[in-house]
C-alpha cells in the first residue's frame, strides 16, 4: 500500500511449466493492528495513492488519514479480482495481502459488514468496526471462492489462507481480560495462548493456515504439523514442477499435503525453529518451548505438549534440554547489518502522504525545546489527564520531560478517545502565569498536533472556571508561545478541541508555561 510498508501483488507464473494446470492464490491476511510501536505505523484506509509496480495511482477525493472516498482496501481487492478475470485461461500465482483489520479500525459505514455490528453499542465503536473489518474480508474471501466457481477454475486452484501474526488482547474490559473478542483463547474450552502480537510466545507466533486443493486434501481435514512461512517457497516449487532456491531453510510439506504414499516419501520435520524479535529470543524443538523475553533475562523453558498457555517455567529441571536450546540459539543467531537507503525521498513523501500532507517531512527536527522564561521547579508534574495510550509509551507525562522526541498521544486502542482531551499540570506552587508554550510532535506525522486549544488556570486541580485564553494553533513543527494576561494560579488545564488534519486525537511534544 506504501512504499516501504505493504505493497500487493499479482503476476504470471512464468516459472511454471506448462504442463502443470494449476492455479494459484496465496492470501496473507494481516489480521492484527499496529505494525509497531511508533504511531505512524499505523495503516491508513484513505490515503491521496498507492504504490502500483512502484508508480503512484492517484485515489480521488482522499486526503489521508480517515478521510477520502476512495477505501484503499477496496482497490487493491478489486485489482486482484481483475486479474483472476484476465488470467483464466493460463496457469497464475496471485498474492493478495487482505490490509484489514489494521489499525486504525475504518471501514465504510456502507459496506454491508458495518450494518452487522453497527448498533452492538455494548462494544466501543473500534470493537464494531474491528468485528465489521473481519466480517468484511470473510464476505471478499467467499467472493473470491464464488468467482473461481464461475470460472470453473475452483477445481484446480489451490487456494492459501493466513495470518501474519497472532493476535492482540484489544478491547479489554473487567469481564473480558483478553479483550472482546477473546484473542488467543479458545472460547470453548477457555485454554489461552500467552501473549500476542509483538512478542515470541504461543499467542505472537501460533497461526493457523487453511489450505485448499480440490482432489487432493480432503475437505475439513486438520493437520498439527508444525511449519512456517519459509516453507511455502518449496512447498509451491515442488507443486508447480519449478526449482526451488537452494539457500533456503524452509522445507516442502507436499507430504503431509497429499499424504506420504502419494508424495513418495514421508514428511520431513524441522529440528528446530528460531525467532528473534528485537532482545527477544526463542527456541522450538519437538515439543520443548524456550523463550528468552529480553536480552539479559534468563532462559524460560515450557513443554508444549503439556503446557500449551506457557504457564509453567520448568527450565530448572530441564538442564540437558536448556544446554541444547541455548546451542541452537547460538548456531541459530546471524548479527544484523545495519544497511542505509540511498534515497529516502520517495519514502517520506509516503509517510507525510498518509497523514494528509504535501511534502516529505524532516528527519528529525531543527527546533529545540527551550526552557528560558518558562515556570520551572522540581515538583512540576502532571496530575490529571483524558487518557493516553500507554501501549507504545505515548504517556502524558512526556510533555514536560524536556525531550522533543517524546510524546503524550491520546488513546487509540482499545478504543480511540475522541476530543476534547486535557491535561492537568501542577506548577508546584502558586505562580503568576502569564501565557503557554506548545511544541507538537517533532517525528514524521502530524496526528493528534493540536489546532483548537484553551487554556485555564485554578488553585484546585478538580474545578475550573472559564478558559483565561482561547488560541487556534499553527500547523508548525516550530515552538509556540501563547500569552496572556498575567493571572495566578498553582494548576493548569490544556483542553484540545481539535486537531490539524480533523482527526480524533491529541499529542504534545512538549508544552509548558510562561511565567518568568
Amino acid at each position: 500500500m506504501y512504499r516501504f510498508y505493504t505493497r500487493y501483488f499479482c503476476g504470471e507464473a512464468n516459472d511454471i511449466k506448462n504442463s502443470v494446470l494449476f492455479n494459484f492464490f496465496l492470501f496473507v491476511l494481516i489480521f492484527s493492528p499496529a505494525c509497531s510501536s511508533r504511531a505512524e505505523a499505523i495503516l491508513q484506509y484513505y490515503p491521496p495513492y498507492i504504490i502500483r509496480n512502484s508508480e503512484e495511482v492517484p485515489l480521488k477525493g482522499n486526503v489521508g488519514g480517515s478521510t477520502g472516498t476512495n477505501y484503499s482496501h477496496y482497490v487493491i481487492f478489486n485489482e486482484g479480482i481483475k486479474f483472476i478475470h484476465e488470467n483464466k485461461d493460463q496457469p497464475f500465482f496471485c498474492y493478495l495481502p487482505i490490509t484489514p483489520p489494521h489499525g486504525i479500525f475504518d471501514i465504510p459505514d456502507s459496506d454491508p459488514a458495518w450494518a452487522i455490528y453497527k448498533d452492538k453499542e455494548e462494544w466501543p465503536e473500534q470493537a464494531r468496526r474491528y468485528a465489521a473489518m473481519v466480517g468484511m474480508v470473510d464476505r471478499q474471501v467467499g467472493q473470491v471462492l464464488d468467482l473461481l466457481k464461475e470460472l470453473k477454475l475452483d477445481d484446480n486452484t489451490i487456494v492459501f489462507f493466513c495470518g501474519d501474526n497472532g493476535g492482540n488482547n484489544y478491547f479489554k474490559t473487567p469481564d473480558h481480560p483478553r479483550g472482546i473478542h477473546s484473542a488467543n483463547k479458545n472460547p470453548e474450552t477457555g485454554v489461552e495462548f500467552r501473549g500476542g502480537k509483538g512478542n515470541l510466545y504461543e499467542g505472537g507466533l501460533r497461526i493457523p493456515m487453511a489450505i485448499r486443493w480440490p482432489g487432493k486434501i480432503k475437505p475439513g481435514r486438520v493437520s498439527d504439523h508444525l511449519w512456517y512461512f519459509p516453507d511455502v517457497m518449496p512447498t509451491l516449487a515442488e507443486i508447480t514442477g519449478a526449482k526451488a532456491e537452494e539457500d533456503t531453510d524452509g522445507i516442502s510439506i507436499v507430504p503431509e499435503l497429499i499424504g506420504a504414499k502419494a508424495a513418495g516419501r514421508k514428511q520431513e520435520k524441522h529440528k528446530y525453529l528460531y525467532w528473534e524479535l528485537g532482545q527477544h529470543t526463542a527456541v522450538r524443538m519437538g515439543d520443548w518451548k524456550a523463550v528468552r523475553p529480553g536480552g539479559k533475562s534468563d532462559w524460560q523453558l515450557f513443554n508444549l505438549k503439556k503446557d500449551i498457555s506457557e504457564a509453567h517455567d520448568v527450565a530448572a529441571d530441564n538442564p540437558k534440554v536448556m544446554n541444547q536450546i541455548k546451542a541452537i540459539a547460538e548456531e541459530a543467531h546471524e548479527p544484523s547489518v545495519e544497511g542505509t537507503f540511498a534515497d529516502t525521498t520517495n519514502h517520506e513523501k509516503d509517510r507525510a502522504a498518509k497523514y494528509g500532507g504535501t511534502r516529505p517531512p524532516k528527519r528529525g527536527s531543527k527546533f529545540k525545546w527551550h526552557a528560558k522564561g518558562l515556570i520551572i521547579n522540581k515538583d512540576l508534574k502532571v496530575v490529571r489527564f483524558s487518557s493516553e495510550n500507554a501501549s507504545n509509551q505515548k504517556f502524558a507525562a512526556n510533555v514536560i520531560d524536556g525531550n522533543p522526541g517524546t510524546i503524550w498521544h491520546t488513546q487509540f486502542v482499545p478504543a480511540i478517545k475522541k476530543h476534547p482531551h486535557e491535561l492537568v499540570i501542577d506548577l508546584g506552587k502558586g505562580s503568576i502565569i502569564r501565557g503557554f508554550r506548545y511544541m507538537s510532535r517533532q517525528d514524521n506525522g502530524w496526528n493528534g498536533a493540536l489546532k483548537d486549544v484553551e487554556f485555564s488556570v485554578s488553585d484546585d486541580p478538580e474545578k475550573f472556571g472559564e478558559p483565561v485564553l482561547k488560541a487556534t494553533l499553527r500547523k508548525t513543527r516550530s515552538v509556540q508561545d501563547i500569552k496572556c494576561e498575567p493571572i495566578k494560579g498553582r494548576y493548569v488545564r490544556l483542553r484540545a478541541l481539535s486537531e490539524v488534519n480533523n482527526g480524533p486525537w491529541a499529542s504534545v511534544a512538549e508544552f509548558g508555561v510562561l511565567g518568568k
